[in-house]
């Protein structure tokens, strides 16, 4: 009887965590079109008059227009052309989630793809070329996807950020991490450096309420040390950012978006400041990052 009163209370809690979420999903969500609809990034607006069935079709349509900053960075950072006459640019491509492609910065220079070209741009007195071919929402399993889109730019080096939708939608940890660690594979297989920002700490994000919070920082430092064994077994590099960086977003609401859950501008070059060097490593195959990187938003 009393294991039965134990696992009835256990059923009860996760009744009550998942209902939880479901919650939080919902309010993030909202924040999230609210914030796109005073920046006036909000695709298409509100429909003036509509029905509320009118309204629900075009809310099915909806999507944000992020900051687009794909193109060549020449080593001053400034952006050039694709037909501007100079040695090859080295190619970059960003690979992931909504963080790899910058949900939550307001311009073009913010967004993590352009930090890190510029840097590379800048430390290597050499241009390079930017691709994205990350998706807002994607899970791990969208990563064979973009792989295919991201072998027909010939990549020079690729920087995946992703796992956060995993945790959303409750896949297990090590499917997962291993999933990412065969993506890392197929990359490092044809030569392809690669770096993977790991899962960041989800305990430092105060939208998500108690005690759901608690519960998903760990399992978001559990995948975070799953995905680093991961990428290290498949030759890629792993930056460890739910220890090197999120400790830093503790307390500074100016780090994350209007929605409360991604990071804004300034919080996505927080975590620009351990990937770049890390990028530039992985191009040297050095031991250590370089000790010189100058923030190209800070230059």
């Amino acid at each position: 009887m009393a294991g039965l009163s134990v696992l009835a209370g256990l059923s009860s809690a996760l009744v009550g965590l998942i209902g939880q979420a479901w919650t939080t999903t919902r309010s993030i969500e909202k924040a999230a079109l609210a914030a796109a609809l005073a920046d006036g990034t909000l695709v298409p607006p509100p429909v003036p008059g509509a029905t509320v069935a009118q309204q629900q079709v075009a809310d099915n349509l909806v999507h944000v227009r992020l900051p687009q900053g794909e193109g060549v960075y020449r080593p001053d950072g400034s952006a050039a052309g694709d037909d501007d006459p100079f040695e090859r640019p080295l190619t970059l491509i960003m690979l992931g989630d909504s963080t790899s492609v910058g949900y939550g910065v307001r311009t073009a220079d913010e967004l993590p793809g352009v930090i890190i070209a510029r840097g590379l741009a800048n430390h290597l007195d050499r241009p390079v070329r930017l691709r994205s071919h990350g998706l807002t929402g994607a899970r791990t399993t969208d990563l064979p996807r973009q792989l295919e889109l991201c072998f027909a730019d010939r990549p020079d080096i690729v920087v995946i950020l992703i796992g956060g939708n995993d945790l959303r939608d409750r896949v297990p940890p090590w499917r997962s991490a291993a999933q990412l660690g065969q993506a890392v594979a197929s990359l490092t297989g044809r030569g392809i450096p690669v770096v993977v920002g790991t899962c960041p700490d989800f305990g430092v994000i105060t939208a998500i309420p108690q005690p759901l919070r608690s519960v998903l920082s760990t399992w978001s430092l559990r995948l975070a040390a799953m995905q680093e064994r991961a990428v290290d077994a498949a030759g890629g590099r792993p930056v460890a950012l739910a220890r090197l960086v999120s400790p830093q977003f503790v307390g500074q609401p100016d780090l994350f978006a209007a929605d409360r859950f991604h990071p804004s501008g300034a919080g996505y070059g927080r975590a620009m400041q351990v990937l770049v060097p890390a990028a530039i490593a992985e191009l040297a195959d050095l031991d250590a990052p370089d000790a010189g990187f100058i923030h190209p938003l800070s230059a």
